[in-house]
């Protein structure tokens, strides 16, 4: 996880180059809504949660389509989305805080505005499920956004991002494979004897 200091934005209001992001929740008017199955799975369920960013380059979040010109940002990408994301969890119903052997581990693989004509946003996460050492599920989501408004501003870049990352956790809210998975038993383990062949099993001499 790529840890940075906050800095202030260096942009004109008027179009400048937006040389360092602060990054901020902007324009989402809802909240994720789990699905019937993913409410009850959340509610009897309780998990952890991390998110680590996976990246490349961590620090990029945008490119100008006509100059390539790469906007940065010096914020915690990675603590960022992780708060935003797990408090649209709890929202959801996610018992975040309570202790649990069960972790919703996620990575985020994409998180970035490409502005043309428009404010394109992509964010794409995978989530994985572990118990103890354990993968038990994983699934990959992308939340996509466009957005109109003034060129190189701010708060457009910043909509355009809040609103695909809602997408992907409405989509992780609604996916009730996902609700199977965390309420689903844990996998007995074998009786090592029990896997042995009887005819692997020597037989007793005679007269024993």
């Amino acid at each position: 996880m790529a840890c940075c200091v906050v800095g202030m934005a260096i942009a004109a209001c008027g179009g400048g180059q937006i040389r360092n992001l602060p990054l901020s929740w902007r324009g989402v008017d809802f909240l994720p809504e789990p699905s019937v199955t993913v409410t009850r799975a959340l509610a009897s369920s309780p998990l952890m949660f991390g998110l680590r960013d996976a990246r490349p380059d961590p620090s990029a979040v945008g490119v100008y389509e006509d100059s390539g010109f790469v906007v940065r940002t010096t914020d915690d990408v990675a603590r960022y989305c992780s708060l935003q994301l797990g408090e649209m969890l709890v929202h959801a119903g996610a018992r975040l805080n309570e202790p649990s052997t069960t972790v919703l581990d996620a990575e985020l693989l994409d998180y970035r505005v490409v502005e043309g004509g428009t404010f394109n946003a992509l964010v794409r996460v995978r989530t994985v499920l572990r118990r103890g050492e354990e993968e038990v599920w994983s699934n990959t989501y992308v939340g996509k956004s466009k957005r109109w408004g003034r060129t190189h501003n701010p708060e457009n870049f910043n909509e355009a991002l809040s609103n695909a990352l809602a997408e992907v956790t409405t989509q992780l809210v609604q996916d009730d494979e996902f609700a199977r998975a965390l309420t689903a038993p844990p996998a007995a383990v074998p009786d090592p004897a029990s896997a042995i062949p009887a005819s692997a099993i020597p037989a007793a001499p005679p007269g024993s």
